[in-house]
């Protein structure tokens, strides 16, 4: 099958794009002459579109329309200490795994975003630590710890100033499970597909939850979420709802 050179040229496109193209010209064939013609060699350039937008920074100033409204939301797990293991995280030196220098690392991470708010999971130290250092910064928060021995939890912070807190909900995985009844779509995933040492820590744990190929035990991870409705500032006083969790994932499921 021949292609038409529109075909082949359309084909190649992308091979060009980025690339400077040189023109050229090749001899003709031993014994033939051609007219001479003057060329003109001129260097060109195919330029490729940009893929990506810049993203403003935090020292920005916002730039809203007249019928917009700006605000800056962030999202972060910032690691719960009790998680921080020498045997996790190798590659880093042991004295920045330790809480007096995470901790301070970490409040100016949060700090330098400058958001009006800002969702963290895997939040523990809150009282003794978190809470009072984001108020002297201008925030004010709401959270809601794990079930049973957990002592992570997630967090809302957010700059009154910007936004006006309304209502908040809070919510408890393991209290949702008892509403959840199986039905002839529920597939069980098979109970041998956990590593060695995912069955040894947590044989002992899974005999206290219960079956582990029932999927309403393993929901039952003691997480938590945060709703919460803000007032916006613009001049519309829009309505904001702002969702908060973090749920546990095990590789070896798929569910």
């Amino acid at each position: 099958m021949l292609l038409k050179p529109q075909a082949i040229w359309a084909a190649s496109l992308p091979l060009f794009l980025g690339r400077r193209l040189l023109p050229s010209s090749s001899p003709p064939p031993s014994g033939r002459r051609l007219p001479f013609r003057p060329i003109c060699k001129r260097r060109m350039s195919a330029q490729a579109e940009p893929r990506f937008a810049p993203l403003p920074t935090a020292q920005s100033e916002p730039d809203a329309g007249a019928d917009g409204y700006q605000f800056r939301l962030v999202s972060y797990n910032i690691l719960a200490q009790v998680y921080v293991k020498s045997a996790f995280f190798p590659h880093s030196p042991s004295a920045s795994l330790k809480w007096k220098a995470r901790s301070k690392a970490v409040l100016t991470e949060l700090k330098s975003f400058n958001a009006d708010l800002m969702c963290i999971q895997e939040l523990d130290e809150y009282e003794t630590f978190y809470r009072k250092n984001m108020e002297s910064t201008g925030y004010s928060s709401i959270y809601v710890q794990r079930s049973g021995d957990k002592r992570d939890g997630c967090g809302i912070f957010y700059k009154p100033k910007s936004v006006e807190l309304l209502q908040k909900e809070v919510i408890h995985y393991n209290d949702l499970v008892e509403t959840c009844h199986l039905n002839d779509n529920v597939i069980s995933a098979p109970s041998n597909n956990s590593s060695p040492s995912e069955e040894s820590s947590g044989k002992e744990d899974n005999k206290k939850r219960g079956d582990p190929n029932d999927p309403r035990v393993r929901l039952k991870r003691d997480c938590v979420g945060l709703l919460a409705a803000f007032k916006l500032g613009d001049p519309c006083e829009h309505i904001l709802i702002v969702a908060n969790t973090h749920i546990y994932w095990q590789g070896s499921r798929m569910d």
